[in-house]
């Protein structure tokens, strides 16, 4: 089991590092295009931190061995949406609250807030499509429904790009030249190419010790993957939006959470869709309402204050907190409790 840990910790590293090399080759990828501030927060550094969240259950499902790679891969696809509509949120809401008491900026987050309203909103839609498609039994249905996640996420990208002017942000050297402005692009591309290969391999390694330690202590994959997998992959949105937030970029901070929501609600479930039959359990239902509600309720207060401040972004943090609940009294109950008790309530 010291292996397992230390492997373990290693391919988390692993991602980590690969991922901050394709961030930031992606967004003078964006640069060298002139793309705006928010394609680069929505769509290039979203895609380029959602990474290790797309890679994983890809290889859980395409090049694991073992029965519970397709756990794994449900539980990251279900889990990285919620998680970033829960946990991300309250750690950038709780990040900007720190920095206004030491009196680095304000409550107020600057984002922009038609593009933030925008990303719910294509969120909210994909993320639904793809909890419905879960219960539908019709095979050719839920190919329908992948079809249409498609098409939402090509809606979205389009507009999102042309919406954008040109982009402002400052943005650190590229790592394979950081010497002359800007880079060429041998060196970006060179960059991005090597940086998804580690991804690659860095994700395979993690999935195979996240089986290992489910099997060692009995506890379901889905549920571990749940909880550890998005978590561990999504700390790069995480980082990179704190970077932004203290820089006061919050169209880069936000637009990197929200259009990392986006993509992670309309390509991964297509992807869990035409390689799993797609059906959910109730762990998986309960984390994806969970992250549903806690976005509407964002999404409402957008339209009703018209300002987001950071106690929205930390009140979304209490989602995260009921599911945390939940999986305890999982532990102690068993799979399924939730059903049960509601089947016993209705039958009285």
């Amino acid at each position: 089991m010291i292996t397992t840990y230390l492997l373990f910790g290693l391919s988390l590293v692993i991602i980590l590092v690969a991922c901050e090399l394709f961030s930031n080759g992606v967004e003078w990828f964006g640069n060298r295009l002139d793309l705006g501030e928010g394609a680069v927060g929505s769509i290039l550094a979203a895609i380029g931190t959602a990474l290790p969240e797309t890679i994983i259950p890809v290889i859980a499902i395409l090049f694991s061995a073992d029965a519970g790679g397709e756990h794994i891969a449900i539980g990251a696809i279900v889990g990285s949406s919620f998680m970033l509509a829960t946990l991300a949120m309250l750690v950038v809401g709780t990040g900007i609250m720190v920095l206004t008491v030491m009196g680095r900026r304000t409550f107020e987050v600057g984002a922009h807030l038609d593009t933030v309203s925008r990303d719910l909103r294509y969120f909210l839609t994909g993320y639904s499509l793809a909890l419905a498609a879960a219960v539908i039994p019709a095979r050719s249905i839920k190919l329908v429904v992948a079809a249409v996640l498609i098409g939402i996420y090509i809606t979205y990208f389009r507009i999102t790009i042309a919406d954008c002017g040109q982009t402002g942000c400052d943005l650190k050297p590229l790592h394979f030249h950081r010497e002359g402005l800007p880079p060429r692009w041998r060196f970006i591309a060179l960059q991005l190419i090597i940086a998804l290969g580690v991804i690659i391999y860095g994700a395979h390694l993690f999935v195979d010790q996240v089986i290992a330690l489910s099997n060692h202590f009995a506890i379901s994959a889905l549920v571990l993957s749940l909880l550890i997998t998005p978590i561990a992959t999504e700390l790069p949105e995480k980082f990179n939006s704190l970077i932004w937030v203290r820089s006061n970029k919050d169209t880069l901070a936000i637009g990197n959470i929200t259009g990392a929501m986006v993509f992670q609600s309309c390509i991964l479930p297509t992807f869990g869709i035409l390689f799993t039959p797609w059906h959910l359990s109730e762990s998986a239902v309960i984390a994806a309402a969970l992250g549903l509600i806690a976005s509407t309720i964002m999404l409402a207060g957008l339209k009703s204050r018209k300002a987001l401040h950071a106690i929205h972004l930390v009140f979304s943090g209490i989602f995260y907190l009921g599911f945390i609940i939940y999986v305890i009294l999982l532990s102690r109950l068993g799979e399924g409790f939730i059903t049960k008790t509601l089947a016993n309530m209705f039958s009285l």
